[in-house]
């Protein structure tokens, strides 16, 4: 009995032994493994993985970063049609002009506003809460030696609330004051250009009790920087078709050329095809080209003046004139 229990232990002992010496074997095999690195497959399995997850993320990622982008240029229409609001209710109850060249149609050119700039486009007007769309202090050398500065001193805006983040257009500087990101429908709301009688304004002043619809007219809007397909100065941003009711007879550029299309700088939907757009009572929304009254052609171009157009969002009586 004492022989068979000595012989069992030694047995016990011995698988023990090489128990241990099997994991002890194993361990150094998987670190071997281990500090070899990768197979080939197992790497080319990581990078498949790593790779469609990529694919999944990045587009999801980008629509992330673009719906950022698109809630910070909605803010910013809804703050400069406030203040536009601001201006019309504090004021004589008109609109500024999107150029303010003379007070009366007969005036010499030379309009300067309080902060000593010349001739001033509508986004000097909105400062209502928002401040100057250009810092006039680096300009108090050129105010004091000519009395106003200038295009010839700047056109470079410093005021981040007129610069929509989701703006690209290659050379086309965003804070360049005629051909940056937002655009004012200025053909209703305030053209001072002169009819052909050089005696009478195109249509300014126009006020504010003239607007019926405010909830459904056009103040502030994405629009399309200078460059071919369509005009140059962005800052004027013009309906799809010319406001003949109002005396217009151009679009906001004609001297790039005499097609019509090229004088036309329309809204841009650069958000998700669509465009941020403010109205005159305050309130923005996200609206489609051809919701705002565009003709499309089949590469997406606005064109231009197009008869099955229509200005009902921007007429300011919720008609098509």
């Amino acid at each position: 009995m004492v022989e068979d229990f000595a012989l069992n232990s030694v047995c016990a002992s011995q698988i023990y032994a090489e128990k241990e010496r099997d994991n002890i074997i194993n361990r150094m095999r998987n670190y071997n493994r281990l500090k070899a690195g990768f197979t080939l497959v197992e790497l080319l399995v990581v990078i498949s993985i790593i790779t469609l997850l990529m694919g999944i993320l990045m587009p999801v990622l980008g629509r992330a970063r673009e719906a950022a982008r698109s809630t910070i240029c909605m803010g910013n229409v809804r703050r400069i049609s406030m203040a536009g609001y601001i201006y019309s209710i504090e004021g004589d109850g008109d609109f500024p002009p999107y150029r303010m060249r003379r007070v009366k149609p007969t005036d010499p050119d030379g309009y300067v506003n309080e902060y000593g700039r010349k001739n001033p486009r509508w986004q000097w007007f909105f400062d209502h809460g928002i401040g100057p769309v250009i810092n006039p202090s680096p300009h108090v050398e050129s105010i004091n030696k000519k009395g106003y500065f200038d295009d010839d001193d700047t056109l470079i805006m410093t005021n981040d609330y007129f610069m929509c983040p989701s703006f690209k257009h290659g050379r086309i500087d965003q804070r360049d004051i005629r051909n940056g990101s937002y655009g004012y429908n200025y053909q209703y709301l305030g053209n001072p250009r002169l009819t052909e009688d050089g005696i009478h304004f195109q249509n300014f002043p126009v006020y504010l009790t003239k607007i019926r619809r405010p909830s459904e007219t056009v103040i502030i809007a994405d629009s399309r920087g200078g460059g071919i397909p369509h005009g140059k100065h962005s800052y004027t941003l013009d309906p799809p078709k010319i406001a003949r009711s109002k005396r217009a007879s151009q679009f906001g550029y004609t001297d790039i050329g005499p097609v019509i299309a090229q004088q036309h700088s329309p809204a841009e939907a650069r958000h998700s095809g669509k465009a941020n757009v403010s109205f005159v009572d305050g309130h923005a929304e996200h609206v489609s080209l051809q919701d705002l009254g565009y003709v499309l052609d089949s590469d997406g171009n606005v064109i231009a003046d197009h008869p099955n157009g229509s200005n009902r969002l921007w007429s300011g009586t919720g008609q098509n004139e």
